[in-house]
């Protein structure tokens, strides 16, 4: 996993990469842990996207290669379905655009906080 990691393309990232890697393998191990949470199922998505593990587009059906204004687009979008605008892609589960949008605000530097806590034992 290491050498993958290595390969990120972290030019589109605002965060550190050893961050980005750690909320993603928190994320993962979430998931893993529950199948059914679609909030993680929708972060971990999108943040293999970003990560460039796949072409596959977290919010819009089909492959897109990820690119900072593809982030900024998948924002729009993911937010869209969050606040239910009219605009919004149909189809798409509330709690996975949530998800979408955390992960993708973070990892633009849009948002301060990671959407999942890759250090749960840390206390603020």
């Amino acid at each position: 996993m290491d050498a993958l990691y290595r390969r990120m393309p972290v030019d589109r990232l605002r965060v550190p990469a050893a961050d980005f890697a750690a909320v993603l393998n928190a994320t993962a191990a979430r998931f893993a842990a529950d199948r059914s949470d679609r909030f993680a199922a929708g972060a971990l998505a999108c943040a293999q996207w970003i990560a460039g593990i796949t072409d596959a587009h977290p919010i819009r059906d089909g492959r897109e290669p990820c690119t900072t204004q593809g982030m900024e687009s998948c924002q729009m979008m993911a937010d869209a379905v969050v606040y239910g605008m009219p605009h919004a892609p149909s189809g798409i589960d509330q709690r996975w655009a949530l998800g979408v949008a955390g992960m993708v605000s973070w990892a633009r530097g849009a948002a301060r906080r990671p959407p999942v806590n890759a250090n749960p034992r840390r206390v603020a």
